[in-house]
């Protein structure tokens, strides 16, 4: 998701909407533009603090550090078509498929239960994939450590955030039908609102100053990019 990016605040995802997934305010956005532009002046969109200003806020500095991923994941070609609604039968299993390589990892190594793996086993068994064919997907090793806990909370912000954009993917796909009814939608559904907003209202907490906030966002961008560079198949 992405964390399905939408994969993402794509899983994820996902959406690929910036302003979708992590759910902003208008001026928080307002004030993400405006340091994302500062921050191209000096070379780099993943630096959080605004040039000559305070600090970001933890939220704004990791929306800032997975800025340019998200940027890219809207030209991906499947979940561009997932989140336009036109999205075929075969090539939404292979995207589920792909989906599951990187959640049943990532879950785990963040902790996260396995609620969205689930989800997807269930779609694709429903979609007609046996069990063994699914054990035997492909799995993403290259996720990288993320045990320090600032990286784990900019780690799981990937992650977590993307279930707001699946909802939106989810609405543009269940109109869809084909010969065997409307595509399943459980993986871009299976956490609420709730979830999200439980797990932003502690950032601030969790990523007190700005050692701790680098931190997470660095953590952030490497989950991204691992999900991005994953959702590259044949």
């Amino acid at each position: 998701m992405w964390f399905i990016v939408t994969c993402v605040d794509l899983i994820g995802v996902l959406t690929l909407s910036v302003g979708q997934i992590w759910g902003s305010s208008v001026q928080a956005s307002a004030s993400v533009d405006v340091a994302i532009k500062r921050s191209r002046t000096n070379g780099t969109t993943s630096h959080p603090r605004q040039r000559n200003g305070p600090a970001l806020s933890a939220r704004l500095a990791l929306r800032l550090a997975t800025h340019d991923i998200h940027e890219r994941m809207h030209h991906h070609p499947a979940l561009a078509r997932l989140a336009a609604g036109t999205i075929g039968r075969d090539e939404y299993c292979r995207v589920l498929a792909r989906s599951y390589g990187f959640y049943i990892m990532a879950e785990s190594a963040l902790g996260l239960g396995g609620k969205l793996t689930d989800c997807l086993v269930a779609d694709m068994t429903e979609l007609g994939m046996t069990p063994a064919a699914i054990a035997a997907l492909p799995r993403c090793t290259n996720l990288g450590c993320v045990q320090e806990h600032s990286a784990l909370i900019g780690a799981r912000y990937v992650l977590i955030g993307a279930s707001l954009g699946g909802k939106v993917m989810a609405r543009a796909v269940t109109g869809w039908t084909g010969g065997d009814g409307a595509l399943p939608v459980r993986f871009l559904t299976g956490m609420s609102e709730n979830d999200w907003k439980a797990f932003a209202s502690g950032l601030e907490t969790h990523l007190p100053d700005s050692t701790s906030r680098s931190r997470a966002a660095k953590a952030a961008t490497a989950m991204f990019a691992a999900y991005e560079n994953w959702m590259v198949w044949d």
